[in-house]
């Protein structure tokens, strides 16, 4: 088996491919695995946005990663078997602009402490937040989870790391 080498070509090129109806599955989200690795994140929504759907990507404790493909308004984080907690990584993209929906925000809430940050992607910027509730620690009575979250400024792809 040939080991995938993502350039901005083949990146385009997979594009291509989707719209056309030619890619597999399986090479899709080995892609979609290899970009996030590498931080590419504007080409993570650009598959995406080809496919016509959301995705999520997910970074457990060692470091493994996990690619869902969802529906064109939404994808949830289903914990894959074999992950291991917590999620260093919670990526997942939306069809436009980058903000935390009712369904995120009630994703965040349930995984407060299991996630240590979030990204969504929208078409030309992110949103990212990190969680200040620690693995294992335990939220105090009457604090909402999502108080947990950082409240950070949507970010342009350019100006990230």
């Amino acid at each position: 088996m040939n080991k995938l080498v993502i350039t901005n070509h083949s990146v385009e090129n997979m594009c291509q491919e989707i719209r056309s109806g030619v890619k597999e599955e399986s090479q899709i989200k080995e892609m979609l695995s290899l970009l996030g690795k590498e931080n590419r994140w504007s080409e993570v929504w650009m598959i995406s946005h080809a496919l016509g759907v959301e995705i999520s990507w997910i970074e457990d404790a060692k470091e493994d990663v996990w690619v869902d493909i969802g529906g064109p308004g939404d994808v949830s984080l289903d914990p894959p078997v074999g992950a291991q907690l917590p999620f260093r990584l919670w990526v997942h993209t939306h069809p436009w602009d980058a903000y935390w929906s009712v369904t995120d925000r009630r994703t965040l809430a349930a995984y407060c402490g299991l996630i240590q940050e979030a990204l969504v992607l929208g078409h030309d910027h992110s949103k990212h937040t990190k969680c200040l509730l620690a693995f294992g620690e335990k939220l105090k009575e009457g604090v909402s989870p999502l108080s947990r979250w950082t409240d950070e400024p949507c970010i342009p792809y350019g100006v990230q790391e």
